[in-house]
């Protein structure tokens, strides 16, 4: 089959058709692939059902893969997955509930944060669950020249914190959706303080701070997009921590308006791959009686410049 590219909004995106993941790839159309990400910075590629290592195998045609850091939530069979879900087998979590509900890039807390992402919807609830990407470039290129002129050549402190259940990036939950998610989060909290300490929370006792830039370049386009991640950065580099922290959240705030946001509504099959550095995305919420579960993995990447 030929491959098709077809936009999905007006703000960034694109439908890939006439793929099977579940096939080796030839290198054509692997570098196709791979422009299609950095054209339309997020894309999707529609009804896949690969085994884990198809998926794996799939993959590998962005780049070198990475574990994720927090080893417990990784599937066991095939360990460079990391699994996201709302699911308990047991009383016990299938995969990491509550994670991503903030603005970021992804692990902008590592000296090297992930290139590419790639999310495969393997279980899709029947209501909520969608995700909400930006476009990093022009939220940097409609800044106030006096808001750029004070980020220009700064380094954000991106410090790892144990952050679930935030739904800092999601504004359109109701009062009823918010007392359950406020209920579901007290919870999770309970649950981690009878039990031992979870992986989440010793992670943010040993990983250092990072500095990164707020404005990076991508390393493959070559142009200037803001690096965002509103629950990790804790302040700037050489600047008073109030007024850094201050900065940070306006900038998130100028760069997540409404308008900017591309809210993507999951099938069943959808692996969904974006370049972490020219997007900034945030998970929404999913009412615990729908399950969902996603296999997540990424592309290594080089230190922000």
């Amino acid at each position: 089959m030929t491959m098709t590219i077809t936009p999905i909004s007006n703000i960034m995106g694109a439908e890939v058709g006439g793929i099977d993941v579940t096939h080796p790839l030839d290198e054509k159309t692997s570098q196709d692939l791979r422009d299609a990400v950095f054209e339309h910075q997020v894309i999707v590629v529609r009804g896949q059902h690969p085994t884990p290592q198809q998926y794996v195998d799939f993959a590998k045609a962005f780049g070198e893969l990475e574990p994720f850091f927090l080893s417990n939530y990784n599937l066991a069979e095939q360990p460079e997955i990391y699994v996201l879900s709302n699911k308990r087998v047991d009383g016990k979590p299938v995969g990491r509930d509550g994670a991503g509900t903030h603005w970021h890039s992804e692990s902008t807390f590592l000296d090297n944060p992930s290139a590419i992402t790639l999310l495969h919807a393997v279980e899709v609830p029947e209501e909520g669950g969608d995700t909400l990407f930006i476009d990093t470039y022009s939220a940097y290129e409609d800044l106030p020249d006096h808001i750029k002129q004070r980020i220009d050549g700064k380094r954000a402190i991106h410090r790892y914190q144990k952050k679930e259940f935030v739904f800092s990036g999601d504004h359109s939950p109701d009062a009823d959706e918010r007392t359950q998610i406020a209920d579901l989060q007290l919870l999770r909290e309970v649950e981690a303080y009878v039990g031992p300490a979870s992986p989440t929370a010793r992670a943010g006792e040993i990983m250092p701070a990072q500095l990164h830039p707020i404005v990076r370049t991508n390393p493959v386009t070559g142009r200037k997009a803001l690096f965002l991640n509103e629950e990790m950065t804790v302040g700037i580099d050489g600047v008073d921590q109030e007024e850094g922290s201050e900065l940070l959240h306006e900038v998130c705030r100028l760069a997540t308006t409404p308008d900017r946001i591309l809210r993507f509504q999951w099938r069943p099959g959808d692996i969904v791959i974006w370049d972490n550095a020219s997007t900034s995305h945030t998970a929404t919420y999913t009412d615990p009686r729908y399950p969902r579960l996603m296999y997540r993995l990424t592309i290594e990447g080089d230190r922000p410049y």
